[in-house]
C-alpha cells in the first residue's frame, strides 16, 4: 500500500487557522512602511508575514533578525566578615543612651495657644452650619439662664382616655370608608383591655384615698382626746358677779 503524503499547513497540527489581509490593509502598510523609513530588511520581513498569514511583528532589527546578545554583568564582589570580631552592629545600652543624650531634634514645634471650649464650639458649630455662632445677647443669656419649668406629669389614666378616644376616632373613619368590619374585633378588644387598666387605676387609687381619710379621722380623734379644754371667760365671769351678789345680800 503506497504512503500518501499531503501537504501540511504551515504551524503543524495545531495552527490551521492563519490570517488573511485584504488588498487594502496591504497598500496601507505599504504606505505606512515608507513614511516610516523602514529598511530593505524591516520591508521584507512584514511582506513575508503578511504572504504568510502571520501576525506582524512588534519589533524588528533593522539589518538582522538575530537578537542583540547581552552584555555579561560582573558579579559583585563578596564580602569577607571577620567571624571572630564581627559584631553584627549591635550597640550596648550604654551607647545608645549616651547617643540619645546628645541627640537634638532639628524640628521644633512653636509656641501655640491651644483652643478652649467656646473656640471649639465655635469651630464645631462652623463645621455644622457653615456659619460663626451667633453674638450672645442679654436677652438670650437671661433665657438660657431662666429655670426651666418641670414638665407635667402624665396622668395615666387621662392618656388611657385618650387613646381610647383615638381608637373611636379611628373606627368611625374605618366604618365611614367601609373597612369598619375589618377592624371591629381589633379595636374593640383594645379598647376593652386600656378600661381593664383603667378600672385598676381606679380601684388602687380609692384603695390610696380611703386609707387616707381613714388617717385623717384617726389624728382628729386623737387630736380632740389629748387636747386640754379651753375655759370659758363668759361663764367664769357669771360666777363670780353671783357669788359677789350672795355675799352682799346675806
Amino acid at each position: 500500500m503506497a504512503d500518501r503524503k499531503g501537504a501540511v499547513q504551515k504551524g503543524g497540527m495545531w495552527q490551521g487557522h492563519t490570517a488573511s489581509y485584504s488588498k487594502e490593509t496591504q497598500q496601507l502598510l505599504k504606505v505606512m512602511m515608507e513614511e516610516s523609513k523602514l529598511t530593505n530588511f524591516q520591508r521584507r520581513q512584514i511582506n513575508n508575514q503578511m504572504k504568510d498569514g502571520g501576525t506582524l511583528p512588534n519589533h524588528i532589527h533593522p539589518t538582522s533578525s538575530a537578537k542583540a546578545k547581552r552584555t555579561p554583568v560582573a558579579p559583585p564582589p563578596r564580602k569577607t566578615i571577620d567571624v571572630r570580631g564581627y559584631s553584627g552592629g549591635l550597640r550596648t545600652k550604654d551607647d545608645i543612651e549616651a547617643k540619645m543624650d546628645d541627640y537634638k531634634p532639628d524640628y521644633k514645634p512653636l509656641p501655640k495657644k491651644s483652643m478652649g471650649d467656646h473656640e471649639k464650639e465655635r469651630l464645631a458649630h462652623f463645621m455644622a452650619y457653615g456659619e460663626d455662632l451667633p453674638k450672645l445677647t442679654q436677652k438670650r443669656a437671661d433665657e438660657i439662664m431662666a429655670p426651666k419649668p418641670k414638665p407635667r406629669e402624665v396622668d395615666r389614666f387621662e392618656e388611657l382616655q385618650s387613646e381610647i378616644e383615638e381608637r373611636q376616632h379611628f373606627m368611625e373613619d374605618m366604618e365611614a370608608v367601609g373597612r369598619g368590619k375589618e377592624f371591629r374585633p381589633i379595636i374593640a378588644t383594645e379598647i376593652s383591655r386600656l378600661i381593664r387598666e383603667m378600672e385598676i387605676i381606679d380601684k388602687k387609687r380609692s384603695q390610696v384615698l380611703a386609707r387616707a381619710i381613714a388617717e385623717q379621722e384617726r389624728r382628729k380623734a386623737a387630736k380632740r382626746e389629748n387636747s386640754i379644754p379651753e375655759p370659758d371667760i363668759l361663764t367664769m365671769e357669771t360666777e363670780k358677779t353671783n357669788t359677789s351678789l350672795k355675799n352682799d345680800t346675806s
